[in-house]
């Protein structure tokens, strides 16, 4: 009796085994790309206009797609890389990696064909891996939102919008070009001009093109005449810090795609270019809305 109630339990606890061990298993609409251990979307596909933007990237560039779904099929798909700074795609003139462009175009023309990240050939172009991992990335976000149907509403008027400071500070006036497309803001470009002729100070590199510093620990400066109209750069001006302070100014309203609710505490220094971006920015949005 004892052996048959043992045998009972054992069986039992087989049989609990195997219920669990399938009810594990992955029943979703998606499946793990075993090369790159991405997950890849496979399920159906709503109607609709989707995108997706990258942050940008240390390089100052990042990766934008934008996907059309019709009848439950991808109707048409576009991958760019875009240059923050003027909100154009990498193009041969003003990119200089034609194999990370040829990577690029291949991209696009084997998804637009085969529709299908699992039947592309990421090997048919060489080079420019992080375009390749990115563009895979990329795809995958785009295809899990077209299964929710998470569809993309353009947030601004594409065109570029410019907006200038009224006053200038100590002989610098603000300015700034933001361009938009596919209602994204893609490329800010502030800077700051010499209102008139003036004399001004620039930092020392050595042959490194590192800032020499002084016996005090700052960095050497010298000074350097300033041309009106002349764009504020390290060439004229010594306060580094506030270049830094641009750029990532620029990331974070890109990133963002806007001005509220910025995290501008990430920023430390030259408060009154952060400040004095921030409110240009805002302004020439004001046509874009």
């Amino acid at each position: 009796m004892k052996k048959r109630l043992g045998i009972m339990l054992l069986a039992t606890v087989l049989i609990a085994a195997l219920l669990v061990g399938c009810g594990s298993q992955d029943t979703g609409s998606t499946t793990t790309d075993e090369d790159s251990n991405e997950t890849v979307a496979t399920g159906e596909l709503q109607d609709g206009t989707y995108l997706v933007k990258d942050p940008v990237s240390d390089h100052g560039n990042y990766g934008m797609a934008k996907m059309e779904v019709a009848n439950g099929e991808i109707s048409s798909f576009s991958y760019v890389e875009i240059l923050a700074t003027s909100g154009e795609e990498k193009n041969e003139g003003n990119y200089n990696y034609p194999d990370g462009l040829a990577v690029i175009k291949n991209l696009n023309e084997q998804f637009n064909e085969k529709k299908d990240l699992n039947e592309m050939d990421f090997d048919a172009v060489s080079g420019a891996t992080h375009t390749k991992e990115a563009f895979k990335d990329i795809v995958n976000r785009l295809l899990a939102q077209a299964e929710k149907g998470e569809t993309y509403t353009p947030v601004y008027k594409d065109g570029e919008y410019t907006a200038k400071a009224e006053e200038e500070s100590h002989g610098w006036l603000g300015e700034v070009a933001v361009v938009v497309k596919d209602g994204q803001i893609v490329g800010i470009d502030y800077f700051e001009s010499a209102v008139e002729d003036m004399e001004s100070n620039k930092v020392v590199f050595d042959e490194d093109n590192k800032p020499v510093t002084d016996s005090d620990g700052k960095p050497k400066t010298e000074p350097v005449e300033v041309k009106a109209g002349e764009r504020k750069s390290a060439d004229n001006y010594a306060y580094l810090d506030s270049f830094d302070v641009v750029k990532g100014v620029q990331k974070l309203i890109i990133d963002n795609n806007g001005t509220e609710n910025l995290d501008v505490d990430s920023i430390t220094g030259a408060t009154n270019t952060r400040t004095t971006m921030i409110e240009l920015v805002e302004k020439a949005l004001e046509e874009a809305k």
